[in-house]
């Protein structure tokens, strides 16, 4: 009778141990499969990362950071803001197919939790609907605000909504920190690098383009002049009398000047010409598309401008194809009527053909 009793208390244990098992088998299992999908999205995020860092175009990063969310971690809707002047902008967001598309730009709020990422009181935000701080008007699902810091700047802030879950998980909270940071330096890499070479192809004392960067442009303008049978009209301006400015003001005064110059042919121009600073205190403006006769009312406005300012300058103008048709030739031909135009008198303009038809008179503004 007792042996029967023990036979059954041990089938017993046995069956809940069995069940014990059963149990802990079916949370290994489970386990492994979110591991297995954590790996899946660490490759991914992995692969994403990768490509951030080999893009140099900032809209390219931002692009990828958004098709890398939703791909890795299937939130419903990923909208990318950046800050200018320390003010969210709604930029880019992806779409009911995934595609990365511009965003409503205004469609938003800016609401305090959203103004803490920026200002970095808070390291994230999750969030629900209804709870007031979403800055997007009917989200849907559960949300997360991570900021994209690099060197302790924000740089933009990420919202995620609607994951495969009810709740957004710590590990796809960590990804999403983990993945903002390196994107953030990607962001920071891509401006910095921007910024380069805006000032390798800058003047620093006028803030126009340098002889470089004229140069690169004038080959693509005479290119398409070319292609399309158009006229081009290549200007050099001349500051008159920088050696008298600068002996009785200094070279303050003298720097003065040229940056005054360099204002009113920027202002001067139309959309679309180019203008730089050559060398010195000669200036070029390429007016694209533009005949002789074109060349001549924009001189006319030009000098105008520079008579309002009392700012003395003289210019040589030549036309491509008829004066030159490439760069040197059209420089020398240009060169050539401002030299002619110095001798003259300073302070007027001469284009070359004036020089070449034996005229005795330039054209005065």
């Amino acid at each position: 009778m007792s042996d029967a009793l023990v036979s059954a208390s041990d089938a017993g244990a046995l069956r809940a141990r069995i069940a014990e098992l059963e149990t802990r088998l079916a949370e290994v299992e489970s386990e492994r499969t979110e591991l297995a999908a954590e790996n899946a999205e660490l490759l991914v995020f992995q692969q994403v990362l990768s490509t951030i860092n080999s893009s140099l175009e900032i809209d390219d990063i931002l692009s990828i950071v958004l098709r890398g969310v939703q791909e890795a971690l299937r939130f419903r809707r990923v909208i990318l803001f950046d800050l200018v002047d320390s003010r969210p902008r709604r930029r880019l967001e992806t779409n009911a197919e995934g595609l990365v598309v511009p965003a409503r730009s205004g469609d938003f709020r800016e609401t305090p939790a959203l103004r803490d990422i920026i200002d970095k009181r808070l390291d994230y935000h999750l969030g629900v609907p209804g709870d007031g701080e979403s800055p997007i008007p009917g989200s849907k699902g559960a949300y997360a605000l991570v900021p994209l810091i690099s060197r302790d700047i924000v740089r933009g802030v990420l919202f995620v909504e609607d994951p495969p879950n009810a709740a957004i998980t710590d590990f796809q909270l960590r990804m999403l920190i983990d993945f903002g940071s390196q994107a953030a330096i990607a962001i920071e890499n891509a401006q910095l690098l921007t910024e380069t070479q805006r000032l390798a192809m800058t003047d620093p004392l006028t803030g126009l383009l340098n002889r470089r960067a004229l140069e690169q442009m004038l080959d693509r303008e005479l290119h398409n002049a070319e292609r399309y049978n158009a006229h081009l009209s290549y200007i050099i301006f001349d500051l008159d009398d920088l050696k008298h400015i600068n002996d009785t003001g200094g070279h303050g005064a003298g720097d003065e000047a040229l940056r005054e110059l360099a204002d009113v042919l920027q202002n001067s121009a139309r959309k679309g010409d180019i203008v730089a600073r050559y060398a010195g205190d000669e200036f070029v403006i390429v007016m694209t598309n533009t005949n002789r006769s074109a060349a001549l009312r924009g001189l006319d406005r030009i000098f105008y401008n520079l008579g309002k300012h009392a700012v003395r300058a003289s210019a040589g103008g030549a036309i491509f194809p008829n004066d030159g048709t490439d760069a040197p030739s059209l420089f020398r031909s240009a060169d050539t009527a401002l030299y002619h135009a110095k001798q003259l008198g300073k302070n007027r303009y001469l284009l070359f053909d004036t020089i070449a038809a034996g005229l005795a008179q330039p054209t005065v503004p």
